[in-house]
């Protein structure tokens, strides 16, 4: 039943009046179980906590895994990877930002965009690189997934424990986005570090660590949402 439906239902009834004392008692009730709230920080103060969070992770890695990958990328192939990367990443951090504040609006079409521009990457993997075959496809995908997923799970550490803070609109929704900017600096330190330029390599083994990890947001923000509610 809607607020609507309720409130017809209500305004149909002639409802008795209640007893001398009844509202104070309610009143009562009502206010021995509410507590003082932890306000929000500043819109910016998280915007400003998940993108360098973002950056540091990405180039932490890229310092420790090293820059062979970049070395061998011809310019076009530097554009049409990390210019819709850096667009995707901006886009979740703004979505997720929204949607740590209850009553945000647009957190639905911040996403959707996301997903388009993740769309367009790759479109423009598939433009500028070659599939090749490989011997070693698996051995050296395995160990790039490894890598991805070595850089993605500190930064989904430090991203939980920022959006803690705040009050999740849609958890599913936010444990996607927040696993999906985690697995984007995987992505993005596998593009740096890896030299392999076949295109069947990135798209299963670079491209997998960012649909792994939005899967495992998803399911844990899900999991974690639903046992807080039974324990209410």
């Amino acid at each position: 039943m809607n607020p609507r439906d309720l409130d017809e239902l209500l305004s149909a009834r002639d409802l008795p009046p209640l007893p001398p004392g009844r509202v104070g008692q309610i009143e009562r009730a009502v206010l021995a179980d509410l507590k003082p709230v932890r306000p929000l920080a500043p819109a910016g103060a998280y915007l400003a906590g998940l993108a360098g969070i973002f950056i540091a992770v990405c180039a932490a890695g890229a310092y420790i895994a090293g820059q062979y990958g970049w070395l061998v990328l011809s310019d076009l192939q530097r554009i049409a990877v990390f210019v819709p990367l850096a667009a995707v990443a901006a886009v979740l951090v703004f979505s997720l930002v929204r949607q740590m504040s209850p009553g945000a609006k647009h957190t639905r079409s911040s996403a959707l965009l996301a997903a388009v521009l993740f769309s367009l990457l790759l479109v423009g993997m598939i433009a500028v690189f070659q599939p090749a075959h490989e011997h070693a496809f698996v051995a050296m995908g395995l160990g790039c997934f490894r890598m991805g997923m070595i850089v993605a799970m500190p930064a989904a550490f430090l991203f939980v424990l920022l959006l803690h803070r705040g009050a999740a609109v849609s958890p599913a929704l936010t444990g996607a986005a927040a696993g999906g900017l985690a697995g984007l600096a995987g992505l993005a330190v596998l593009e740096v570090r890896c030299p392999n330029l076949n295109l069947y390599h990135i798209i299963v083994w670079h491209i997998s660590v960012v649909v792994v990890c939005m899967i495992a947001g998803l399911v844990f923000s899900s999991v974690t949402f639903r046992r807080w509610r039974s324990n209410q």
